[in-house]
């Protein structure tokens, strides 16, 4: 008997651990919070997004009814994105992705500043940065036109020394 019982407790502790409804439940809230994240991070103006799914198992063997089903998103947005817009598409995504999910919690918060474009020739920047592109492309240019005009001056004065 004494035998047995290391052979037992190897046997037991080798076993694979095998998931129950709950753990495959909680992994699939997991998985589908995941691509809400991303399809709601894909919204325009949104800087970050995060969400948490809860949904129960139905227990047949449970007495009391299972809690209902819920949703909790928080929506980081810059200071110019229609903040309506984002929460309805938000609600759109949460039917689409856990319909059971009767009214999720959605906060839309405005956590980063859009900055202002201006447009420098070719180029976009932030509008606090025009004036000193304008000054590095003068610059650049005036350098340019420096160097072409040296090395014109250069080939003019090596012209006439070599056809004398």
């Amino acid at each position: 008997m004494t035998k047995l019982t290391p052979s037992l407790v190897l046997l037991v502790a080798c076993a694979p651990s095998i998931d129950g409804p709950s753990e495959r439940q909680r992994a699939a809230d997991r998985e589908d919070g995941a691509r809400l994240d991303v399809e709601l991070a894909s919204l325009p103006g949104v800087v970050s997004a995060h969400a948490g799914l809860h949904r129960p198992i139905a227990d047949p063997l449970a007495v009391m009814p299972a809690p209902p089903a819920g949703a909790a998103i928080v929506i980081v947005v810059d200071d110019k994105a229609d903040r309506t817009a984002i929460e309805g598409d938000a609600r759109r995504l949460v039917r689409a992705t856990a319909p059971e999910v009767a009214e999720p919690t959605i906060v839309v918060a405005v956590g980063a500043r859009r900055p202002e474009l201006v447009g420098v020739g070719p180029f976009r920047v932030e509008a606090g940065s025009r004036r000193a592109l304008v000054t590095v492309l003068v610059i650049a240019l005036a350098l340019i036109a420096g160097l072409a005009g040296w090395i014109g001056w250069d080939r003019y004065t090596r012209r006439g020394t070599s056809a004398q």
